[in-house]
């Protein structure tokens, strides 16, 4: 009912705990429900500071609400009834440890789920309290560190600074070749005798080779014979959610296209590829080449367009010192992929420590604390839209 929902009371729900969160901290939720539709419900309000755990389907998201909430039927929500013994964030960290648990300890037919009695046998080592900030302390130290490195490398974009006596240059007439992959889709499988590289494969600066397909010789032959692809070529998303990404061909044996694909070839003489992806992929490159897209159920460029695309065109040397100086910086910005790695390994130690799985002493039973101790958590709500009917 209408009058259940927008009254001011946050309700958690599974889009308030994004999967790219360590542990999320809630400060607001997406949806409010009214003081009505609380109490027609079977929900409670949690107090903040508690620890809420998605249970239910997607399991194992943990948060920490800073705010009072309600939460729907898909968590097992963690109340700190005695702040003198745990602490939320310590908590919150503990249990990150118990998601291949909780996942194996889920039952159920359409939607897996745990249930409160077995959420309850979930059990924590609990060290005193100083000892517990002493590690909050450490991985929240750690955890700054990985969200300064996404940062980097979800913000940064290569940049050419376009003079304005550079020529603009189409590309039909400063490549060698515009082309793309095959029209008709073959058979593919995860297994077979030729890569099948589609644009899902084909990310910023980058190939992606996590979700990669094959398709038999005879198909791999009649597309080659019609889009020959070189390594150092130009592939770029030319159709559909992901149009205008950009990466080199750093493959060295012979793979099928994709249409979603389009494949370019500066002359060597005009155009170095590297600075042609580059461009592609910079704020300004993007911006102008979508705004030539048409379609509305699938965007797409097609190769005519691309053709007729102006891409400013300044010489050579200026070209292959541009991407000189991108590479560089491309390096530094790669270093914080290995930062990202190594800082997550030193959380994994740091839990592994927590948990006794080195070679420390035996946690005794006195420093064991069960998620039914903490608090018990709130019973399965009740979705206020399903109570009203």
């Amino acid at each position: 009912m209408e009058d259940f929902w927008n009254r001011g009371i946050a309700w958690a729900t599974l889009v308030d705990l994004p999967a790219t969160d360590f542990i999320t901290q809630i400060t607001r939720t997406e949806r409010t429900i009214s003081e009505r539709g609380l109490k027609e419900s079977s929900a409670k309000m949690i107090p903040a500071n508690s620890v809420i755990v998605s249970t239910r389907a997607t399991i194992g998201r943990i948060a920490i609400n800073r705010i009072p909430i309600a939460t729907n039927q898909g968590f097992k929500n963690i109340v700190i009834q005695d702040s003198s013994r745990a602490l939320p964030e310590y908590v919150a960290l503990a249990l990150t440890k118990l998601v291949p648990t909780m996942k194996a300890w889920a039952t159920g037919g359409t939607f897996a789920e745990i249930s409160k009695s077995k959420f309850c046998e979930l059990q924590i080592p609990l060290p005193p309290l100083e000892v517990q900030k002493e590690i909050v302390a450490e991985i929240e130290g750690y955890q700054k560190v990985i969200n300064g490195a996404h940062a980097v490398l979800d913000h940064y974009r290569p940049h050419i600074p376009i003079h304005p006596d550079w020529p603009m240059a189409e590309l039909g007439k400063s490549c060698e070749t515009i082309m793309d992959g095959t029209h008709l889709s073959p058979s593919n499988t995860k297994t077979g005798d030729r890569l099948y590289i589609t644009s899902k494969n084909v990310r910023e600066n980058y190939l992606d080779f996590s979700n990669i397909s094959y398709i038999s010789e005879k198909d791999h032959r009649a597309i080659y014979s019609r889009c020959p692809v070189r390594t150092g070529d130009v592939l770029y998303i030319k159709d559909g959610a992901n149009t205008g990404l950009a990466a080199i061909n750093t493959l060295t044996e012979e793979f099928s296209l994709l249409s979603s694909v389009a494949v370019m070839r500066g002359k060597s003489d005009v155009l170095e590829n590297r600075y042609l992806a580059f461009y592609l992929n910079s704020d300004r490159g993007r911006q102008e080449m979508l705004s030539m897209i048409s379609g509305v159920a699938i965007t797409r460029l097609t190769l005519t367009k691309l053709n007729t695309a102006l891409i400013p065109l300044p010489p050579l040397a200026t070209q292959q010192q541009i991407v000189a100086e991108i590479e560089a910086e491309q390096a530094l910005v790669a270093a914080n992929r290995e930062l990202i790695s190594r800082f997550e390994q030193k959380i994994r130690a740091t839990l592994a420590r927590v948990w006794g799985e080195e070679d420390t002493a035996a946690t005794s039973t006195d420093n064991v604390v069960t998620t039914s101790d903490l608090p018990t958590p709130s019973p399965m709500s009740l979705h206020p839209a399903e109570a009203a009917r």
